[in-house]
């Protein structure tokens, strides 16, 4: 992994990711379902804390699938999916890679 040199106010000298600053992409399975599940849970008008109680998880974990940081089981895909009323698994996912595509093109 590469880094750069970022200065804090004071001078003292922080690592930092090189490109950690750059426009974030929908182009992997874990961001393209974050995407999908946080489209899909605003159109519900529920909170995080709403879904992640009915599908057994933390909010904080849930907030992170959304943001495509973790790596989820299936079980714990197939609950959020089902909650959400996007059964079969390929009904959910040719939405989630027409949103991810959506948002390519405004981005």
């Amino acid at each position: 992994m590469l880094f750069q040199i970022a200065y804090l106010s004071n001078d003292i000298p922080m690592p930092k990711r090189v490109g950690a600053d750059i426009e974030r992409r929908f182009d992997t399975p874990r961001r393209m379902f974050g995407l999908a599940i946080t489209r899909l849970r605003i159109l519900r008008k529920e909170s995080q804390f709403e879904v992640a109680a009915a599908v057994g998880c933390g909010e904080g974990y849930l907030r992170s699938i959304e943001q495509g940081k973790e790596n989820l089981t299936f079980d714990l895909e197939y609950a959020i999916v089902d909650y959400l009323g996007m059964l079969p698994m390929s009904k959910f996912w040719a939405y989630a890679e027409d949103l991810a595509k959506k948002e390519s093109l405004h981005s």
